[in-house]
């Protein structure tokens, strides 16, 4: 195809306003540097760049968030004011404005997955959230929290089913520069760490800047490594690839170790137990009277296990061993004894407001007059301080009330049902798409058995990684659905 000389979109055109644009730019941002003494125009560049990323390469755009989210460093921690996390957020709340755009200009790209069990779980859920939102005691908190989940969910679930759909080499691009990341920051803390000869008490606070503390940082680590493991065995990727795989692995392993986080270690215990159980096809029925002897041997000897509980007084240390048993110690450790008093006011403040709770994000203003002292500890507070109401279903439960917590819990469901569906289904179609979404769905796994006892996703931190996955076995799900619909095509017209 012939291009016309003057034409803006030929390379020569192209290149001459090009220059023309870099000469003009250079010479107003030295006019300003001069002038004004303010370099707030050499960041004109980065500005123009994603401006290109968002209308021209959202799968680019994805990769970029994905590299950045372990690296992001929130800036309350240098100015309370600021409690924003750069670059996340800001690149996450632009992709919720061009989804509005979207939905107006083109909404027929979303009807594909409209009527996926996971998007109307999805529209359940921030239906409710906004009905609790209208009902809260503290308005202006709960609609800052309903928008802040907007852009933490909405982006990540449509555009990302949609991009890693289109473009499925984009999942694993997705996970493994998440990976290399958190790497990063792994060795940072282990380096850092080091120096305090891996103290217990240290080990809350040397992740920073990167992770605000060792649980949401521990959290992070064990969602990552169940899918790292399957890429290990993937004779997808080069000998040398796997090795840097493994020395992967192995930092993972050594930062989930020295975290001290027993949440993050219980959501990777389960999820390995987990993974055994599907790889080894142990029957369902043997599991579930394996859960009712277990359940009856509790009831059966509830009282003598409560007295054993309230025996322990082992606190959390730095030795592994010791730390795990701390994970039942219900009578000295501070943090144990402390979690329980948060889920308490929870409950109270639950049953004082059973339908639309206290209103989305509210928890950390309002549960101080719902502490008993009796329930009280070295550590409790007023403030709001030391995470919220650590777990993600009682805060829900407390913040938007008991139907607030079923449409969370109906969502969580939903994910996993259609999740292992669509695993099953790729195991006769594409074994090494099923060991993929097995190493996604585990990986959620760690985080779901850790949110009983936290709740980090109103953090870019946990919510990238957690709903990127989601959208990764939604667009597998679609894949699977268009691969079935094409084979009967087919055979129709044989």
């Amino acid at each position: 195809m012939r291009i016309q000389k003057n034409s803006f979109l030929s390379s020569s055109g192209a290149g001459f306003w090009v220059i023309l644009f870099t000469i003009f730019f250079l010479g107003v941002n030295m006019t300003a540097l001069v002038l004004k003494e303010t370099m707030i125009l050499s960041l004109l560049p980065v500005f123009l760049l994603f401006v290109y990323l968002y209308f021209f390469a959202v799968d680019k755009l994805f990769l970029v968030i994905a590299a950045v989210v372990p690296l992001a460093i929130n800036l309350s921690d240098f100015d309370s004011r600021l409690a924003v996390t750069m670059p996340t957020e800001p690149l996450l709340a632009g992709l919720l404005l061009l989804f509005f755009l979207k939905s107006i200009f083109e909404p027929q790209i979303w009807k594909p997955f409209l009527r996926n069990p996971v998007t109307i779980a999805f529209i359940i859920y921030f239906a409710w959230l906004f009905f609790a939102a209208l009902a809260s005691q503290m308005p202006l908190v709960s609609w800052k929290f309903f928008v802040a989940h907007l852009w933490l969910i909405v982006p990540l679930y449509f555009f990302g089913t949609r991009v890693f759909y289109l473009k499925p080499n984009t999942q694993r691009y997705f996970v493994l520069l998440q990976v290399v990341s958190l790497v990063i920051v792994v060795a940072y803390t282990l380096v850092r760490h080091a120096t305090y000869a891996f103290g217990d008490q240290e080990s809350h606070w040397v992740m920073q800047p990167f992770y605000s503390d060792h649980a949401i940082y521990g959290s992070a680590i064990a969602l990552f490594t169940p899918v790292l493991v399957f890429f290990l065995f993937d004779k997808k990727y080069s000998l040398t690839a796997r090795f840097f795989m493994l020395l992967a692995l192995i930092v993972l392993l050594l930062g989930l170790t020295f975290s001290y986080s027993r949440a993050a270690w219980l959501g990777f215990f389960v999820a390995v137990g987990l993974g055994v159980i599907v790889q080894f096809r142990i029957k369902l029925k043997y599991l579930f009277l394996s859960f009712l002897g277990l359940l009856l041997l509790v009831l059966v000897f509830q009282n003598q296990i409560i007295a054993r509980l309230e025996k322990n007084k082992q606190d959390s240390s730095k030795d592994v061993v010791k730390n795990i048993e701390s994970m039942s110690n219900i009578s000295t450790d501070a943090s144990n004894l402390e979690r329980l008093n948060r889920w308490h006011c929870a409950l109270r403040m639950s049953a004082d407001n059973p339908v639309f709770g206290t209103g989305p994000g509210t928890y950390q203003f309002l549960y101080a007059p719902y502490q008993l002292s009796r329930d009280l500890t070295i550590i409790s507070t007023n403030a709001g301080t030391l995470g919220n109401a650590h777990s993600e279903f009682l805060g829900t439960m407390a913040e938007t009330g008991i139907p607030g917590m079923i449409t969370f819990i109906f969502l969580v469901l939903a994910i996993f049902i259609y999740g292992f569906n669509t695993y099953v289904a790729l195991q006769k179609t594409d074994k090494v798409r099923a060991r993929f979404i097995l190493g996604i769905i585990l990986g959620l796994v760690t985080y779901f058995v850790h949110a009983f006892l936290n709740n980090f996703l109103d953090s870019d931190k946990i919510a990238v990684p957690v709903w990127g996955f989601v959208a990764i076995i939604v667009a597998n799900g679609l894949w699977v659905k268009a691969e079935n619909e094409k084979r009967k095509l087919e055979s129709l017209h044989e």
